[in-house]
């Protein structure tokens, strides 16, 4: 697109999203453009179609923030995380484009990613190796649930990974508007009245990928400048978790964790 008053998002009601998931696949969703300022594009999380996971149903009011200039000069505003990415579009000729005629570059990106997958992946220690009692035991518990669903196929890395990645997938896509957040300015704000440290547990996961270590610490030092005493690994894995086992008892097979887990062991 070279018109560039047809690419201003004052012109457009809705933009368009694809997510392509660990199954490879990408879906398209048409979202509401909310508010549109100088810098900023706010659209409203929940599709127009109305299909949306359970994990983001707890989403009440809930929006993405693209950046205005990017996707109008590119037409295109793209995030990811790990194995999940998503684009925002201002013209569903272009995710169309996107989706069902990838070009070179897109096969190039293929070509590597499956040399990637086909080797064995780059592994690091889990940075904290204990974690508040009830958290494992927590953990432990739905790892029990689960494994007969997987026939025995589900790690505790691949569900540690999983429900963590989760939850910073939505922390990293709407910063102060996600629950982890809310939930960890609670924690931060009763912190001087809270008992000493709680009964503490190794974690059954003595190693994670590459990747989510690196998200891990790009979510720490967001904490560290909002929080003015930083704030600790342990906890916020604590709280990680605790938001995506709370997610998978209210909505269960209709939980993100549980998709993505058919995703990749039900294949």
């Amino acid at each position: 697109m070279s018109d560039e008053t047809h690419r201003n998002a004052d012109n457009y009601e809705t933009v368009f999203r694809t997510v392509s998931g660990l199954d490879g696949k990408s879906m398209i969703h048409e979202h509401e453009i909310q508010k549109v300022t100088s810098s900023k594009v706010y659209v409203h999380q929940k599709p127009q179609s109305g299909d949306v996971m359970g994990f983001y149903k707890t989403r009440q009011g809930g929006r993405y923030v693209l950046n205005r200039r990017e996707l109008e000069e590119d037409g295109r505003y793209r995030t990811e995380y790990g194995a999940t990415q998503t684009s925002f579009y201002l013209e569903r000729s272009d995710v169309q484009e996107e989706v069902e005629t990838p070009g070179p570059e897109k096969s190039e990106e293929k070509d590597e990613e499956e040399e990637r997958r086909s080797s064995e992946p780059e592994l690091r220690p889990v940075p904290v190796d204990t974690l508040e009692g009830t958290a494992v035991d927590y953990f432990e518990q739905i790892a029990s649930d689960l494994n007969n669903r997987y026939d025995g196929e589900l790690s505790h890395r691949l569900l540690f990974e999983t429900s963590l990645r989760q939850s910073l997938m939505d922390f990293h896509m709407h910063g102060k508007d996600s629950p982890l957040m809310q939930q960890l300015d609670s924690i931060s704000m009763a912190r001087n009245a809270a008992p000493a440290d709680p009964d503490l547990r190794s974690l059954p996961v003595d190693r994670m990928h590459a990747d989510l270590v690196r998200y891990l610490n790009k979510a720490i030092a967001a904490l560290d400048a909002r929080y003015e005493k930083g704030f600790p690994k342990r906890r916020l894995i604590e709280v990680a978790l605790r938001q995506v086992f709370t997610d998978l008892r209210m909505y269960q097979q209709e939980s993100v964790m549980i998709r993505w887990l058919d995703a990749l062991l039900l294949e």
